[in-house]
């Protein structure tokens, strides 16, 4: 059974994953980056994360050492890195990276950011769920967690969990059947 892939990310009520200069200050200014939205719980369901190169520079900004390192991560880049434990620099298709990682054996993995590691994945339909925590906010721009798309992705509500002032909701790849 491969691997399943999470798309777990905070988004704005307009459908905004940063704003027009690629910020994500907005959370702390609605949320807060504390707030328990069961983080730990999904860390706890995964052993594999993939992100961008910025979104690998913003988590370095995190913390004073870097917040995943238990985990495999692969950030997508076009500069040429030396890899370090744990964190391998990945110059290529994140579709085909993601292909490949899913066949693998462990726990989930992870999809963490940004738009051009995600929108790839999206279209490719290779994101098994969708978890988007909706922060109570409008930025009106910015970049979108959703591109233009081919043809319409279907999903099917999983779940969904108010924290404090926003709210969890979790999708699913849509179930089809061969017989339609």
């Amino acid at each position: 059974m491969p691997k399943k892939v999470i798309l777990q990310l905070a988004t704005t009520i307009d459908g905004y994953i940063a704003d027009e200069h690629g910020s994500v200050d907005w959370i702390d200014a609605t949320v807060g980056f504390d707030l328990d939205w069961g983080f730990d719980q999904f860390m706890s369901s995964i052993d594999t994360i993939v992100m961008g190169a910025t979104s690998y520079r913003d988590a370095l900004k995190l913390s004073p050492t870097f917040p995943y390192a238990e985990k495999d991560n692969y950030i997508l880049t076009h500069q040429d890195k030396t890899d370090l434990p744990k964190r391998h620099f990945i110059n290529g298709s994140v579709v085909e990276l993601v292909k490949k990682l899913r066949q693998g054996s462990g726990k989930g993995i992870w999809i963490f950011g940004g738009g051009s590691v995600i929108q790839p994945l999206i279209e490719a339909d290779l994101i098994d769920e969708y978890q988007l925590f909706t922060a109570p906010v409008i930025l009106g721009k910015g970049v979108p967690l959703f591109g233009q798309r081919t043809k319409p992705l279907l999903l099917q509500l999983k779940s969904t969990t108010v924290f404090g002032p926003g709210v969890m909701v979790t999708y699913e790849r849509k179930k089809t059947t061969d017989s339609n």
